[in-house]
This record gives structure tokens, C-alpha cells and sequence, in this order.
């Protein structure tokens, strides 16, 4: 698996899925662990949200982590304004839009489902129940245990001080 490379920090994003708003799908999303940015291939964001962007031709500086092509300007349907590839049509949430989207949208129920990431040593797809932090993601206890690490996981934030994925997480799967 190839890794993408955030467009705003251009650091390598983490793989991490959630799951759709149609019963038994899910939807793999890329996050970048330094500025907390989230891409969503196209089709990803409504298959997770239900919400669409519309896009404009204003140009931004960032580009496309999928295709390179420039990412343009955009409006989230009733959300915040984001930047889109016009070319391979998916859409890039920094850390205060996910911020925006998880205060401004009521919460809505969505069916039972787990969410996880992707393990920055063996690729595993792993629950966010059994994440560990590291400086560079998360991987998963295995490769934590087999680094001679401790094995409890990672511990559950209050929520005053989770951090806007979190929240943004939260209000996916409807807590």
C-alpha cells in the first residue's frame, strides 16, 4: 500500500476506516498525524457524512494527494468551506473542519459499527480500541508488544480534552 502525502504538511497520512452511513460498508480515509488533516477519496465523504461539496475554480496552493492535480476551492453542503480535486474529485478536511462539521451537525444515529486505522509497522488493520501512539501514527498492540513496549493501549480521553478527530469520529458514528 502506498502511502499519501498530506497536502498541507506534506507528511505520510495514516489509512484508517469507519464505517458507512449504508449498513455494512465502510470507509477507508486518510489522516495526517502531524496536522490532523483528512483526505476522502471520491464518493468517501458522502458515503461517511452524507454531505457533498460543491467546488469552485479558485485554485489553492495544496495538491491533490491521489493525482497531484491542483485542489480547488469548496463548500461543504451546510459545513465548512474545504479544497477538492477537480480531477479525481476527492476532498481535503483540515483539523478545524472536522472541528466545524463535528459542533455545527446534529447528531444523528448510524448503525453499529467499528472503526480502526491501519498499523504504521505491519499495515494490519487493527480497532482503535487497540491503538498505540507513536511520534509518527498509531500501530497496533502486536507490533507495540514486539518492540518490548508496554501492553495496555492507549487510555480514553475525557471529552473536553479530545482532540477534533476525535470528535469528529464521535459524531460519525453518532455518540
Amino acid at each position: 500500500m502506498k502511502l499519501r502525502d498530506c497536502p498541507d504538511c506534506s507528511t505520510h497520512m495514516q489509512p484508517f476506516w469507519l464505517p458507512a452511513k449504508r449498513l455494512g460498508d465502510e470507509v477507508e480515509l486518510d489522516r495526517c498525524t502531524d496536522c490532523g488533516g483528512v483526505w476522502f477519496d471520491a464518493g468517501e465523504l458522502s458515503d461517511a457524512t452524507g454531505k457533498t461539496v460543491r467546488p469552485s475554480s479558485e485554485k489553492t496552493r495544496r495538491r491533490c494527494p491521489a493525482c497531484t492535480a491542483n485542489l480547488v476551492q469548496g463548500k461543504l453542503s451546510d459545513g465548512p468551506a474545504v479544497e477538492t480535486c477537480p480531477s479525481c474529485r476527492g476532498t481535503f478536511l483540515e483539523a478545524r473542519d472536522l472541528e466545524s462539521l463535528s459542533r455545527q451537525v446534529k447528531r444523528t444515529q448510524r448503525a453499529p459499527g467499528s472503526t480502526g486505522f491501519v498499523c504504521d509497522h505491519c499495515g494490519a488493520r487493527t480497532p482503535f480500541s487497540e491503538a498505540h501512539a507513536t511520534l509518527t501514527g498509531l500501530e497496533c498492540g502486536t507490533c507495540h508488544r514486539a518492540k518490548g513496549n508496554e501492553t495496555a493501549p492507549v487510555p480514553e480521553a475525557r471529552e473536553e480534552a479530545r482532540s477534533a478527530f476525535d470528535r469528529f469520529l464521535g459524531w460519525l458514528k453518532g455518540e
